[in-house]
């Protein structure tokens, strides 16, 4: 059977390559919607392409989410590519046509109209499949079905709403939607999917990759986060954790290696992009484009921000710039330990499976070397001597762009990076170019936070707030928090937020709803010390606290000189692709496009 999941997913993403972005919204032939889904088996095989539609990535095997994320102040991705357009702004250019705009529509789209087929055509078979049967695989389409429209809807607003199989005109002729009125239909349909999971007894995880009750309240929460709908957010979360399934992996690093997955200690990954371990195609290339180039067979080009860096706390749970242990000669120690979990930063030994077979005497195959950026030398673990080698030759060094030695996609290059790279989703147990890593799209982590954000913003503070913070702070080894303050509660939750899930896809999400991806997403990006002697003033944090790296500017590393401008009110929203604009005449762009 997973083999048959999988050949479906490829098909999927070979049709997504094939066709049109247009066309990709139009119903398939009528086989199967009017006399296909007659019997289990056939329902089980088109909820398989259903799963297929949502298996979203961007370019290539690049999780699409992972690459969202480099639009946001977190990252910051190689010069010249769609992500980095949409991450400038008004320098990008961020034009109407651009390639992660399309493809993020076109792929929600693709996913709701096979959700829309695959629930017409089970009508056919209704009769044949016991009822809790039935019931538990409408819900699995219906969760997924809210999924696309979740993501449409906090990327492009008002989007064309279709719980059936469009005809060709409906499809030409269809307007938006207001997001309030798709929410609301969406509830409906995440209150029935929950209610059946729970009539057919359904696993909490029923498997890799697949939904569950857990994901549709969870996600009923989202919707309501969009819409500022708190009462229901914080009802919704609540109800995830009063089932009593679901927990924290006591092991954070552990939710992002393939042994740490398959285990899933606590059931805390509760919906990820499984990728087949049976078959050679497709990988996660999020550890691929994450490896600096100071590594063997490496391909570096999405990279962490200063402004994500600087957002960890001090190990003694205050802000870098109020901190007494925070040592700005060494930003590595003292530090929330997620940091170290999440980013590679100078100094650290880094842990690569680089090639199949051992290339002695540096890769065996696993290659270790340590991360440095401020000399043209290479530290590589020699595998014969057990020690490190000076090696000459370093892609990324600081002075690599003027010695004209390396493609300008390193960590620091004049089109690659600040002085970080990704360790979050490194196994060195895989081979880098074939990782089969799921890709975490949801985790009880994330319940946990929205149920603290959503009480936050009620103003409903109690015990059970803080015990929800504090499980996520506590596994991080980060002092427990105290305050019941609204004001300062609410900051406190937004920068767990980002540290907890930083490179995971919520950020564009989280900055549109608070209504700070402008002032968040603006100035200069800038990096790690040009000199490591000389520590870098620390930020200002102003509202919200954005960083200002103002009075450090030129102590930072910053080759791109990127300035991102994200203040105009367009931003708030993606544009409407041109292709949907000229098909028809009824739907409208969005302010400013």
């Amino acid at each position: 059977m997973k083999k048959i999941i999988y050949s479906f997913l490829l098909v999927s993403l070979l049709g997504i390559a094939g066709c049109s972005k247009f066309l990709d919204r139009k119903p398939l032939d009528a086989s199967s919607s009017t006399n296909f889904l007659a019997n289990q088996e056939e329902m089980e095989l088109s909820l398989n392409g259903v799963y297929g539609a949502a298996f979203w990535a961007f370019p290539n095997n690049t999780p699409l989410l992972f690459a969202v994320e480099a639009s946001t102040d977190l990252a910051i991705k190689r010069g010249g590519n769609a992500e980095d357009a949409v991450a400038m702004g008004d320098g990008g250019p961020f034009l109407v046509n651009n390639a992660l705009v399309n493809t993020c529509w076109s792929q929600g789209f693709r996913l709701i109209q096979r959700a829309n087929q695959h629930l017409d055509g089970m009508a056919n078979g209704k009769n044949n499949v016991p009822a809790s049967t039935y019931g538990r695989i409408r819900a699995e389409a219906l969760v997924l079905r809210s999924w696309a429209y979740f993501h449409l809807m906090y990327m492009f607003g008002d989007v064309p709403w279709y719980n059936k199989t469009p005809a060709v005109s409906e499809v030409l002729g269809a307007s938006r939607t207001p997001v309030a009125t798709i929410v609301a239909e969406l509830y409906k349909d995440l209150d029935e999917a929950s209610a059946a999971f729970a009539t057919a007894n359904t696993q909490p995880v029923i498997a890799q990759g697949r939904v569950n009750r857990g994901v549709a309240l969870g996600l009923k929460a989202k919707l309501a986060l969009l819409i500022k709908d708190y009462k229901t957010a914080a009802a919704a979360t609540k109800a995830v954790m009063d089932l009593g399934q679901y927990g924290l992996n006591p092991s954070y690093p552990n939710l992002f290696l393939l042994a740490g997955q398959t285990a899933n200690v606590n059931r805390e990954i509760m919906f990820n992009q499984a990728y087949p371990t049976d078959l050679l195609d497709p990988q996660n290339w999020a550890p691929v484009i994450s490896v600096p180039r100071q590594v063997t067979n490496s391909q570096s080009s999405h990279f962490p921000t200063q402004a994500l860096v600087d957002r960890y706390e001090a190990s003694d749970g205050k802000r870098i710039d109020q901190s007494t242990v925070y040592n700005r000669l060494n930003p590595r120690v003292n530090r929330d330990n997620r940091l170290r979990w999440t980013i590679y930063m100078p100094g650290d030994t880094m842990v690569y499976n680089t090639l199949k077979t051992p290339s002695l005497p540096y890769v065996q195959p696993k290659e270790k070397t340590i991360f440095n950026i401020h000399s043209n030398i290479r530290r590589r673990f020699n595998w014969n001597t057990n020690a490190y080698d000076n090696v000459t030759g370093n892609n990324d060094w600081i002075g690599a762009q003027a010695a004209g030695i390396q493609w300008q996609v390193s960590a620091t290059g004049n089109i690659g990076g600040v002085g970080y790279v990704w360790r979050k989703y490194i196994d060195s147990t895989q081979y880098i170019w074939e990782i089969k890593t799921g890709y975490i799209l949801m985790r009880y982590a994330d319940v946990l936070l929205m149920y603290a954000e959503a009480k936050t913003e009620l103003n409903e503070i109690d015990a059970s707030v803080l015990a929800a913070i504090n499980q996520v702070r506590t596994r991080a080894g980060q002092p427990a928090i105290t305050t019941t303050n609204q004001a300062e509660l609410r900051q406190i939750i937004r920068r767990e937020r980002v540290v907890e899930f930083a490179g995971e896809g919520h950020r564009l999400f989280d900055l549109r709803r608070w209504d700070i991806y402008g002032a968040a997403n603006s100035g200069p990006v800038v990096g790690y010390a040009l000199d490591p002697a000389v520590a870098p003033a620390n930020p200002v944090f102003g509202a919200n606290e954005v960083p200002d790296y103002t009075t450090s500017i030129n102590q930072r590393i910053r080759f791109r000189n990127q300035v991102r401008s994200n203040a105009n009110t367009k931003y708030k929203l993606w544009p409407i692709p041109q292709f949907e604009i000229d098909a028809n005449k009824n739907i409208t762009q969005n302010p400013g496009w």
